[in-house]
């Protein structure tokens, strides 16, 4: 094709160029040798192409060929490397699984031995309190059905039985005793004396001379002959008796057969195999007291023996998840037994007798010795005594869990990839040959055209010249830079970008040089501003403010670079993006659609991480995002603190398209939709169904932005009322509108006995109390470092046993007696590392969180998420007497805050009464709770119902053994356990406001601390500094008291929108109540003026006496202001919000 076009093309040049010649001779010497020397040379060059051509053939078939080699050798390698990765994961997996089935199961052996030691005890116990004239072997233990119920279910034994030891000379009397005794406690007959299995007297004792007759067995027998079997006729209870007599422990038998036993006491035949072992223990004559309740020094006597019955299977039930299947357990006894059980799930299932593994899983099994706390550790060697070890084999079942096509798909892809490489270098290449391939032919075209025309000398001059005109524009090019070249407006912009703006200081020499600036007519402008900050920020320190908007906008940051998106600029907590400028985009309004969606997308998935950080309501933090495209005039203004800027109506359009948006939405106009629909994405938009009235624009259509696509996409979920509404697109609207009653459990009621289930949001509020109060107890554990305080943790552990219920107002105190300020220890925790909190500790405290959150009932107000917020008051609070205003030396910063900076223990029981404070409230008042005769009212004398239920409640839970690592942590002494006792008392009962006797002695301490009073004591020094000690204490006992007060109505005291989210939920609370008939007094009738009242008896002189104390800081100035300004919303607003409140709840079909 292309020699054809190019012979036409240069035999139609051949005859234009001779039309022009007419006359000419074409036999001209010259111009025949002209013409053959071109031809000549035609022919080299052709000769030198086709060499080049089949060179670079061959490299390109090279290239091919080792692409093609490289993408298998890759994925063969990918492939046998997933394999392997896969194998090592399988075999890391099993080892953790069998270390698991080896605890498991050996906690369940030592579970069953610790039950039967107790029962030992137990009979013991009681043969001590009987006569001792009548006590062994006539020894019967009251309700032993009963007693051993729970062990059976506990321990999955089969049989627990009771066997005294008749000497000789006691048969007689022993069996009519037995007699006796049977007849009296219980039905039917039993044998007259003691036999053997085949019902025959016994007449030979055993080595130790004595008789063990089964006297009492569970469960209950159903053949009565096996009573007063004498278990010496058996030879594995005689081997047990001997090696107990020696050891005086619990030993665990080799596998025997016991079926005689078990059919007496079951209904149903078993026709299946079980291998079984024998616990047995024996029991002392008589108790020790102590710690050592058997001492084999010093009481050696036995009087019988306990023992249980197990099959092997019930060790290895429940010891993995339900979900895996597959191991193989062998037990060998060493005693010529070896059986192998699979375990499947929770089930175990006896295979049978040796060793019935797969032998190809040799190399990886686990094994370990078992029972070792029922083991023999006496002194006889002989082969009698069994000793067990347990192998944990996989199967080829297990093995198929975690094999997977993962190594096959991974090898095929790489391979995929080198092929899609391959095919599109060969595409590349195509391309670039037939690109040549035109080059060449005009090329030839041309210097046909110029041989034809021109003498070769003159051909050479043209090619010279051209030459010469390429290097001069490349010196302009390298002068660019030198002042000798001129830049455009637009380049001198971007290259002032591109500087980055590096703190020009002669910024005034640019007053004889044109501004740096340019229109930029075609771009798309992004506002995106946080919903619900400004709310969100009241409650935060400035720091936690900062955190969250470092985070969310580097992320956005990020974003922006990846879509080749410029930021222009944050201002508040809004973020200006733009698209289109400093470099042109035809598809600027897309690539911002994609941007702003993946900002929103960023934007819901940071919040619900942070709020496990930044605490509660960070998770309702949302994003209103606003897109308009059009001209606008960027530049660079200079000065001091020069930044880039843009101007233009589009900006102020972009501004008014974002304010009357919603919360995570993206609202766009109409010229963004237009452009958009002009590339094929229209179906990205949904029309606003109602008008925008922006200011200074009139009525507005607009959009909402709905395509979402991309790995990054989340749908923004417009429904039909979604994309309708006003939208004033304020925070009040948004906050307004978004107050839930039902935001931490679950909407349906749940009960404190199933109450365990949370919530999402629950838990991260859950793991956020955690580590605040984790943080403030590393301070507790330095601060007693630092002052060497010696644990007595056995005398705690005493005062712990001795703590009552139902006393709680009777332990208030007048004045909380604060540590003195110690300069050594002082000096030593300043040079301390931090302290890390033992694992255990960490543990246990995230499950006291948890289980106080699961005791909070579902109430609108008085909720688990409400105590989250007063723990946030009371730590910003606290945040600012430890590091308060003041400047000084350790012993300044002590007296200023009245010795509380000196004791974190302090801090650390403000929080813990923040967190318990409300436990298990009913929703009512106190005076409900009296009115109605609950019997919590009988159980407190009608004084501070809940509060005290809320503390007796707390510290029962923290007394359980399952948090004494946690305890541990907080007290190791009686005098921090009081002091933290107390501590916890007087702040929780301060929460109770109603009280009138708590109300004057609060006033009465106020009036003592705070007033300048004259001196009582004469000239008496002693009682001046006893006195001014006391005080200080008064006084420290005032802030804690007024730290838990203002932080439990913190809402109060906060953002206005934070006021009526929390006042809305305490109305649906009162009003729940109401209709419930639990209170008399409708609470909307007085409501509104209940609310002033509230604001001037008690918010405001809260507010005033916070500041008058004067360790708080900035804080109690702020929330003083805020008081104040909510006192004046509430006024001007309060009754049509009142009125709002009484429709919704009237809706609502939940009450």
């Amino acid at each position: 094709m292309f020699p054809q076009q190019i012979q036409f093309d240069s035999s139609e040049s051949s005859r234009s160029l001779s039309s022009k010649h007419d006359g000419e001779s074409t036999s001209d010497p010259s111009q025949s040798n002209n013409t053959t020397g071109r031809s000549d040379g035609s022919t080299s060059n052709g000769s030198f192409t086709k060499n080049e051509t089949t060179v670079v053939n061959r490299t390109k078939l090279l290239v091919y060929v080792s692409l093609l080699l490289a993408g298998v050798a890759i994925s063969v390698a990918a492939y046998f490397f997933a394999k392997n990765k896969e194998q090592s994961d399988f075999e890391a997996e099993f080892r953790n699984l069998a270390a698991e089935i080896i605890d498991v199961s050996e906690t369940n052996v030592d579970n069953t031995v610790g039950q039967v030691h107790s029962l030992a005890i137990s009979i013991s116990s009681h043969a001590t309190t009987m006569d001792k004239d009548a006590v062994w072997p006539n020894v019967t233990l009251p309700h032993f059905l009963e007693r051993v119920s729970d062990a059976v279910s506990l321990t999955g034994s089969e049989l627990f039985g009771f066997t005294p030891m008749v000497p000789v000379a006691q048969k007689s009397s022993f069996e009519i005793y037995a007699a006796a005794e049977w007849i009296k406690n219980n039905e039917g007959f039993i044998p007259t004396e003691m036999h053997n299995v085949d019902g025959e007297a016994t007449t030979d004792v055993s080595q130790q001379g004595v008789y063990a007759p089964l006297w009492q067995v569970a469960p209950q027998a159903n053949n009565l002959d096996i009573m007063l079997l004498d278990m010496t006729t058996f030879p594995w209870f005689q081997q047990l008796e001997m090696d107990i007599l020696e050891v005086h422990h619990a030993v665990m038998s080799g596998i025997v057969d016991v079926e005689y036993l078990l059919k007496a006491t079951r209904s149903v035949e078993l026709t299946e195999w079980h291998p079984r072992s024998v616990i047995m223990q024996d029991i002392p004559m008589s108790m020790a007291t102590g710690e050592n309740a058997r001492d084999t020094e010093t009481n050696d006597e036995s009087g019988g023996f306990v023992f249980a019955v197990l099959p092997w299977e019930r060790f290895f039930q429940n010891v993995i998840p339900h979900e895996l299947h597959g191991f193989l357990v062998e037990i060998n006894d060493h005693c010529g037994s070896i059986v192998t059980y699979r375990i499947d799930g929770h089930e175990a299932t006896v295979l049978g007798n040796g060793n019935l593994h797969d032998s190809k899983y040799d190399y990886l099994h686990l094994d370990s010795d078992f029972a070792g706390s029922a083991r023999y550790d006496g002194t006889d060697s002989s082969a009698a005594h069994c000793y067990y070890v347990i192998d944990v084999y996989p199967t080829d079942k297990l093995k198929e869990l975690y094999t997977t096509h993962t190594p096959i798909l991974f090898a095929s892809a790489i391979l995929g990839v080198f092929l899609f490489t391959i095919g599109i270098f060969f595409c590349y290449d195509c391309a670039v040959e037939r690109r040549q391939r035109r080059i060449a032919s005009i090329a030839k075209r041309t210097n046909n055209i110029v041989k034809s025309l021109f003498p070769k000398n003159v051909q050479e001059r043209i090619i010279a010249e051209a030459i010469e005109e390429t290097e001069k524009a490349e010196q302009a090019g390298k002068l660019k830079g030198k002042g000798a070249y001129h830049l455009s407006a637009k380049d001198r912009l971007k290259e002032t970008l591109a500087n980055s703006l590096q703190g020009n200081k002669g910024h005034h020499a640019n007053k004889n040089v044109p501004p740096i600036a340019d229109l930029f007519p075609s771009t798309t402008i992004m506002f995106a501003d946080l919903v619900g900050f400004t709310a969100w920020s009241s409650m935060r320190e400035p720091a936690q403010v900062f955190l969250l908007l470092e985070t969310i906008y580097s992320e956005f940051d990020l974003i922006a670079h990846k879509r080749r998106i410029f930021k222009v600029e944050t201002v508040g907590d809004c973020y200006v993006a733009a698209c289109g400028l400093p470099d042109p985009r035809r598809d600027h309004a897309v690539a911002m659609a994609r941007f702003a969606r993946d900002c929103r997308a960023c934007m819901l998935s940071l919040m619900t991480q942070l709020e496990i950080t930044l605490g509660p309501d960070t998770g309702e933090l949302g994003l209103r995002i606003g897109l308009h495209s059009g001209p606008v005039t960027g530049g660079v203004l200079r000065g001091d603190k020069a930044r880039f800027q843009l101007f233009g109506d589009t900006m102020n359009t972009t501004a008014r398209i974002e304010t009357t948006g919603k919360k995570n939405m993206i609202h766009i106009s109409e010229t963004t939709a237009n452009i958009l629909q002009a590339f094929g994405k229209g179906h990205w938009t949904k029309l606003r169904e109602d008008k925008v009235n922006a200011k200074g624009k009139g009525e507005m259509t607009t959009y909402w932005l709905v395509k979402t696509d991309g790995p990054k996409s989340t749908s923004s979920g417009i429904s039909s009322s979604e994309g309708t509404g006003t939208g004033t697109g304020t925070d009040q609207d948004d906050d307004a509108n978004s107050v839930d009653t039902r935001v931490v459990f679950q909407s349906e009621e749940v009960n404190v006995a199933d109450s365990n289930i949370l919530t999402d949001k629950a838990l991260r509020l859950v793991k956020w109390n955690s580590d605040v109060i984790g943080r403030i107890l590393k301070d507790v554990m330095q601060r007693r470092q630092a002052v060497n305080v010696s644990a007595d943790l056995e005398a705690v552990r005493r005062l712990e046993k001795d703590s009552s219920i139902g006393h709680v107002f009777g332990e208030i105190t007048e004045v909380l007696d604060l540590p003195k300020f110690d300069a050594e220890a002082t000096a030593r925790q300043s040079a301390l590392n931090p302290i890390a909190l033992d694992q255990r500790a960490v543990q246990q405290l995230e499950a006291y969180v948890h289980a106080i959150a699961t005791l909070y009932h579902n109430n609108p107000f008085h909720n688990f998420e409400h105590v989250s917020h007063v723990i946030m008051s009371v730590t910003k609070l606290f945040s600012r007497i430890v590091a308060p205003e003041v400047s000084g030396d350790n012993r300044t910063l002590h007296d200023h805050t009245y010795g509380i900076t000196s004791d974190p223990l302090t801090h650390f029981a403000a929080v813990f009464a923040a967190l318990i404070h409300d436990v298990d409230h009913q929703g009512v008042a106190n005076a409900t709770l009296v009115d109605e005769n609950n019997p919590l009212a009988t159980v407190y004398n009608n004084k501070s119902v809940a509060e005290q239920n809320s503390v007796d409640i707390a510290w029962s839970l923290l007394m359980d053994d399952a948090f004494i690592d946690f305890r541990n942590c907080i007290y190791t002494t009686p005098a921090e356990y009081r002091h933290f006792r107390q501590l916890v008392v007087n702040l929780v009962m301060a929460t109770d406001i109603m009280d009138k006797s708590l109300s004057q002695a609060r006033k009465d301490r106020w009036a003592k601390a705070f007033s300048d009073s004259s001196d009582e004591y004469g000239s008496s020094l002693e009682k001046l500094e006893e006195e001014n000690e006391r005080n200080v204490n008064r006084k420290a006992t005032i802030v804690l008291e007024h730290v838990i007060q203002a932080s439990d109505v913190s809402h109060t005291m906060q953002h206005w929108h934070i006021y009526r989210k929390w006042n809305a939920r305490l109305f649906e609370e009162m009003m729940k109540a109401y209709r419930q008939g639990r209170t008399q007094v409708n609470p909307a009738d007085r409501w509104y003026e209940g609310e002033k009242g509230f604001f001037d008896f008690y918010i405001i002189p809260l507010a005033k006496k916070l500041k008058d104390c004067g360790v708080f800081g900035v804080s109690s100035e702020e929330y003083l202001n805020y008081a104040e300004t909510n006192r004046k919303e509430w006024e001007a607003k309060g009754e049509a919000i009142v009125a709002e409140m009484i429709d919704k709840f009237q809706e609502d079909p939940f009450p």
